[in-house]
């Protein structure tokens, strides 16, 4: 799954996703950039009742998910009944329609 990319700081190692300027830690500027991996367990999630016009849906589930790597990510969480703890696999597809055209973004299914 080769879709974000995240950034590590040579200074003292926090990892961040997205990208920032300066290490929420030190302040570093210098980064190294890592994919995460494909796996991951679900840290949180909620449910959206009252979504942005053009999306027809209710209850969307959005997710916090930590990859094996330290990377953590929020993403479209495609589950019947989510679970705190519960491994994860990522992938890239559409989660919106605007115009006719499809957004993709990170989405995830029980590994």
């Amino acid at each position: 799954m080769n879709t974000i990319t995240a950034y590590k700081c040579k200074q003292c190692g926090l990892v961040m996703y997205p990208h920032h300027f300066r290490c929420l830690k030190c302040h570093a500027r210098e980064f190294e950039e890592i994919t995460p991996s494909e796996k991951g367990k679900l840290l949180t999630y909620t449910i959206v009742e009252q979504l942005p016009w053009g999306i027809d849906e209710r209850g969307r589930v959005l997710g916090v998910v930590e990859f094996d790597n330290g990377v953590k990510a929020l993403g479209v969480l495609h589950v019947e009944n989510p679970k705190m703890g519960m491994k994860l696999k990522a992938g890239w597809d559409c989660v919106r329609v605007i115009g006719g055209e499809e957004v993709y973004g990170l989405t995830f299914q029980a590994a």
